[in-house]
């Protein structure tokens, strides 16, 4: 060891290879670099980690600190699927420049955390960044021939390929994903991936498919005592059921469900399942209920700091406000949905609520207003790539055309509407836009295309095995 030499002005001491302010408490170790013992504190990563001693001895030290502050905010599991707090939010956003930081140095970092660090930034609305951070952990996984940790990065790039309306990548990665986990025996890994086809599924208007695939992977969860894909399993079926209207049975599901969230002490799980029971109590009548259980969990994303959460919740608030006929409440709820979404730059959250509004004036034949809504909700739509959300906001824009008698403006959007609904397999959005486009033929007394349109409306739901009610059916199509 070298013995310290004080510069002549003593405020500097040599210590073999460089200078340093006299104090500083330095070692030395054969083939090491110097390093001071320092703590990770708010203003390098922020968060509740200023009692955690780490040794920087060079960038992989920090890549270790990064790993650890990513698990002492929540991102432990290689697949995530809870929303993050708006706590957990603010530190992730620090995590993500220091491994910006750390990759631009060329510094290796490991798969699993590539994965973590993917699921902070999806879940914190970074998809783009989500997708390169997959992209890494699929890469490292790669080299180091880890099939599971392969077919995990799938499956995560998958969700972000399916949030942001691509279906067919989506598939392409949960396949390829399967078929790993399948290789290598991984049963309980299998069913991960069932339960992100079974999502695909839902998202393609596949219900009796996701059905059987909530089922298949309720069944293998169930073998393996994975709480938490039973629960997952089974809000996935409630969806379903509260799709089929069979409320009570969605109703049960959600109760087993938020038993296990509860069990967990899995205060967000808990709050989301809350919310879909107040809207089964709304479909059973029940408003009081409605209101109490919707109240509870918005309390729950207050108490975490939700705050995208909470946005949702008043969306929900609101359409209670409306079905009570508090229009002047709904509408106020329903904006300070949207001004919390625009906040949180959830642009996925701002078109739904966009298109809420849009709904809401409509009713109220405010058809400007409507379409004014409606036209920031197809603006981003185009934005995130979901060709069929652009499909459904130009039918939206196609009615407060159509209930204005503006029958040029109104036909041409529901003609662009039927395009796209045909090209990305939307069958009842085309079948919608065709009976759209016959009360715009009977408006002309255009008796002979009404007909006609009619009945492609009707045969293309047959041909696809979507049962034809409502209107269709009445009318005899």
């Amino acid at each position: 060891m070298v013995e310290p030499q004080r510069s002549p002005d003593g405020k500097s001491e040599w210590t073999g290879s460089e200078w340093v302010p006299v104090g500083t408490q330095t070692q030395h170790a054969s083939g090491a670099n110097v390093y001071t013992q320092q703590k990770i504190v708010d203003s390098v990563i922020m968060g509740n980690l200023t009692s955690q001693t780490i040794v920087q001895n060079s960038p992989e030290d920090l890549a270790k600190a990064m790993v650890l502050a990513l698990e002492q905010i929540g991102f432990v599991g290689n697949i995530q699927s809870s929303n993050p707090s708006q706590e957990q939010m603010s530190n992730v956003k620090n995590l993500l420049k220091s491994s910006d930081a750390l990759a631009s140095k060329g510094v290796q970092i490991q798969g699993s955390t590539h994965l973590k660090l993917g699921n902070a930034a999806r879940l914190t609305g970074r998809f783009e960044a989500a997708m390169e951070y997959y992209q890494r952990a699929l890469e490292t996984f790669q080299t180091e021939k880890n099939r599971s940790g392969e077919a995990d990065s799938l499956i995560n790039i998958g969700y972000v390929a399916l949030s942001q309306g691509d279906l067919a990548r989506a598939y392409t990665n949960f396949t390829t994903a399967r078929a790993m986990k399948t290789e290598i025996d991984d049963v309980n890994g299998e069913a991960d991936v069932i339960l992100a086809m079974a999502n695909l599924a839902l998202a393609g208007n596949e219900n009796e498919q996701a059905e059987l695939l909530f089922s298949q992977a309720l069944t293998i969860k169930e073998e393996h005592a994975d709480e938490h894909g039973i629960a997952i399993a089974l809000i996935g079926l409630g969806n379903i059921l509260e799709s089929k209207k069979d409320y009570q049975a969605a109703q049960l599901h959600y109760r087993q469900g938020l038993i296990i969230k509860r069990k967990q002490r899995d205060r967000e799980g808990e709050a989301i399942v809350l919310s879909n029971l107040a809207t089964i109590a709304e479909h059973l009548g029940n408003t009081s209920d409605a209101q109490q259980l919707t109240n509870q969990s918005i309390a729950i994303k207050r108490e975490i700091g939700d705050r995208r959460g909470e946005s949702f919740s008043n969306i929900q608030l609101a359409s209670q406000a409306k079905q009570r006929g508090d229009f002047i409440e709904a509408e106020r709820l329903f904006k300070m949905a949207l001004k919390m979404m625009r906040k949180l730059s959830d642009l996925r959250g701002q078109s739904d609520t966009l298109n809420m509004l849009g709904v809401f004036y409509e009713e109220q034949d405010r058809f400007e207003e409507a379409e004014r809504y409606f036209t920031d909700a197809l603006t981003i739509m185009k934005q995130l790539g979901d060709r069929q959300g652009e499909g459904m906001a130009l039918f939206n824009i196609g009615n407060t055309n159509l209930y204005r008698n503006q029958l040029d403006a109104a036909q041409e959007q529901f003609d662009r509407s039927l395009r796209i609904a045909k090209t990305v397999n939307d069958y009842e959005g085309a079948s919608d836009a065709l009976v759209q486009l016959a009360a715009i033929a009977e408006h002309r007394q255009d008796m002979q295309r009404r007909q006609s349109l009619l009945k492609e409306a009707a045969a293309i739901l047959r041909n696809n095995n979507i049962k034809v009610t409502g209107w269709l059916l009445d009318n005899g199509f």
